[in-house]
């Protein structure tokens, strides 16, 4: 798949998690409702491995697999739709990055994304990866308020799960 048809995948599943969760909000949680749920974190178990296949060829990709990934840890897996993540894809995600910040070549958006992932508020998404010199590296010299000061709010909310999440705070004017 290419980083648009997984666009539209995850904007199905965000979509489909949502009438869940509304439905459920006036109806108790039904059997029904727990199948339709696994089979979302199913096929987002998918378009992360999908991400993570792509993640050392295009940094959209590697930023997209990364988010999905620390919000699998951040964010309950009834309001997001991302459950247990393959572990090997998880892996490729957290090695791509790692070698990007050895060899400084994280692009500026990167930076300051991962950087917002890593804050100690958050870290211990990133427990499972101890002993990744350059993700250490990042963990222990996060900086607080490091955010720029905008966003193209427009282009990001075509981002994916990733996009919708920047672009729903009061983070940048």
């Amino acid at each position: 798949m290419t980083i648009e048809q997984l666009t539209l995948k995850e904007s199905d599943l965000y979509a489909t998690v949502m009438d869940l969760y509304k439905k459920d909000s006036i109806i108790p949680q039904s059997k029904e409702t727990e199948t339709k749920m696994e089979i979302v974190f199913d096929l987002y178990k998918d378009v992360h491995r999908q991400y993570a296949d792509m993640a050392d060829k295009q940094d959209e990709a590697l930023k997209r697999g990364l988010f999905i990934q620390w919000y699998a840890f951040t964010e309950p897996s009834w309001l997001t739709g991302i459950g247990l993540l393959d572990d090997a894809a998880m892996t490729k995600i957290i090695t791509v990055i790692n070698d990007k910040i050895l060899s400084n070549t994280l692009d500026a958006e990167l930076k300051w994304m991962l950087n917002y992932y890593v804050n100690p508020a958050w870290s211990f998404a990133f427990d499972k990866f101890k002993g990744y010199q350059g993700l250490d590296s990042a963990i222990k010299n996060c900086k607080e308020d490091s955010l720029p000061k905008s966003i193209d709010k427009t282009t990001m909310q075509t981002r994916g799960q990733m996009g919708l999440y920047w672009t729903s705070g009061s983070w940048f004017d």
